[in-house]
């Protein structure tokens, strides 16, 4: 190599990504590791590469001059894929021609995938591979505390549902329907007037004649009973609807935007009218009935939860008074 005392073989051993080029920044002669981003000799190095730095697009044979006097990094891209952000230093030598000593930096990861880099690919003072064993290494620790996270998150959420759930039916527990009641009630907040939003109603209902089937069946069959009237209620109202268990065989419905008076009450009678079919349990035909009592946010000027439930709970003794497998209203005397 002109100039040079070094042979050619020693400077890819040493430097595997240098590239030697001329003032015009045609490529003389090129490293083994160069040579596969930049796969043929006398190529002009200008039409593969653009300079990012010093200045950007900037004239390669101006660029290569300018930081071969300022001592300056070179900053390249590559045109062509793979598309790969290159840094250099550059050194003047005899001829005006120049070595250039490319290096990847925080790129590396890309260029090994996508040109199939090796570690013979570099020199072996090189930290490129260190680097890029932290690499791989930081991308593997990052991936496991994703996977916790979503473990952990997936654990939080199915624990909290627990909390808000009834074991034996699977509906809300008294906690759930708070958490959906307190959201319904400050949905109203914003409203002008309460009264005149969308609203809600709370159904509460109560089964009758439940009692007769734990004192002659036992608990187990009347466990069987809950968890059939909790299906009835699951099927009848809609999915963005609450229903929630919350004691006993006290049962309440959260109904978003639904406040017609004649439609709460067709629906209380047709949850009614199924809960009355006979339920075979433990070969045993069993019946019961249900009272329902309703109330609706449009009748306050500021729902408070405490005073819904009670006003709901009076309105379905009153059912029970009348006679039972009734539905009753808040507002009506």
């Amino acid at each position: 190599m002109s100039g040079l005392n070094l042979p050619l073989t020693a400077m890819d051993r040493v430097l595997p990504m240098h590239v030697i080029v001329d003032a015009a920044g045609r490529v003389i002669a090129a490293g083994p590791t160069a040579r596969k981003l930049l796969p043929q000799d006398d190529a002009d190095l200008g039409k593969l590469l653009s300079v990012q730095r010093p200045v950007k697009d900037m004239d390669l044979p101006q660029a290569l001059a300018k930081v071969a006097k300022s001592g300056d990094r070179l900053v390249l891209r590559s045109f062509a894929e793979p598309v790969l952000t290159l840094r250099a230093q550059v050194a003047p030598l005899p001829a005006g021609q120049y070595l250039v000593n490319l290096g990847f930096g925080i790129h590396l990861g890309d260029a090994v995938a996508q040109l199939g880099l090796t570690a013979n690919d570099f020199a072996a003072t090189d930290l490129a591979m260190e680097l890029l064993f932290l690499f791989e290494a930081n991308r593997g620790v990052m991936h496991e505390l994703s996977v916790f996270n979503r473990r952990l998150e997936a654990a939080r959420d199915h624990a909290e549902a627990q909390a808000h759930t009834d074991v034996l039916t699977g509906l809300q527990n008294r906690r759930g329907l708070q958490m959906a009641l307190d959201a319904a009630i400050a949905s109203t907040r914003g409203a002008t007037d309460p009264r005149a939003d969308g609203g809600f109603a709370i159904v509460q209902l109560d089964l009758d004649r439940f009692k007769q089937i734990n004192d002659h069946l036992g608990h187990a069959a009347g466990d069987e009973m809950l968890r059939h009237v909790a299906k009835v209620l699951r099927r009848e109202i809609r999915s963005e609807d609450c229903a929630a268990r919350i004691g006993g065989d006290e049962f309440v419905l959260l109904l978003r935007g639904f406040v017609d008076q004649p439609a709460l009450e067709r629906l209380g009678r047709r949850i009614i009218s199924v809960i009355e079919q006979p339920v075979t349990i433990e070969d045993h035909v069993c019946r019961v009935s249900a009272s329902v009592g309703v109330v609706t946010s449009r009748c306050y000027a500021q729902p408070d939860a405490n005073q819904m439930l009670g006003d709901a709970d009076a309105a379905l003794y009153r059912s029970k008074h009348a006679g039972r497998g009734r539905v009753s209203f808040h507002d009506q005397p």
